[in-house]
C-alpha cells in the first residue's frame, strides 16, 4: 500500500480528473493524469466490477499495480494526479508484464524522469 500523501483518495480531486485530465490508453489499462502543484504525485488504481466478479481477483489486481508503482515512485515525476483504470487484458499479466507495460506507457507520455 502506498503511504497517505501518495494516495488520490477525495471525490474532488476524482471530479476534477476526470474533467479536465489527459487520458492515456494502452491495452491492460487507461491512464488519467493532471498536474496538481505539489512536491509529489498522487496515485489511485480503479479495478472495475466488469473485469471480474470476483473481489479477490479485482484486490490482487489493484495491489500489483500499487506495488509497482511504490517500487518506482523514484522514477515518477512529482507534480501529478493519476488515475489508473484497469482493462480487462490486464487479467492475463504476470507482474513482470505488468509493470513492463505500466512503466512505458509513463515513459510514453513523459511523466518517467530520464
Amino acid at each position: 500500500m502506498l503511504k497517505k500523501p501518495y494516495r488520490l483518495s477525495r471525490q474532488k480531486d476524482f471530479g476534477r480528473l476526470k474533467h479536465s485530465g489527459r487520458s492515456f490508453f494502452c491495452p491492460s489499462f487507461r491512464l488519467r493524469c493532471l498536474a496538481n502543484n505539489s512536491t509529489h504525485s498522487r496515485f489511485a488504481v480503479v479495478v472495475s466490477t466488469k473485469i471480474s466478479k470476483k473481489a479477490v481477483v479485482r484486490n490482487r489486481l489493484r495491489r500489483q499495480i500499487l506495488e509497482i508503482i511504490r517500487l518506482n515512485l523514484d522514477k515518477i515525476k512529482p507534480g501529478n494526479d493519476i488515475i489508473i483504470a484497469v482493462n480487462q487484458k490486464a487479467l492475463g499479466l504476470t507482474s513482470a508484464q505488468l509493470a513492463s507495460e505500466f512503466l512505458s506507457a509513463l515513459k510514453k507520455n513523459f511523466l518517467l524522469n530520464g
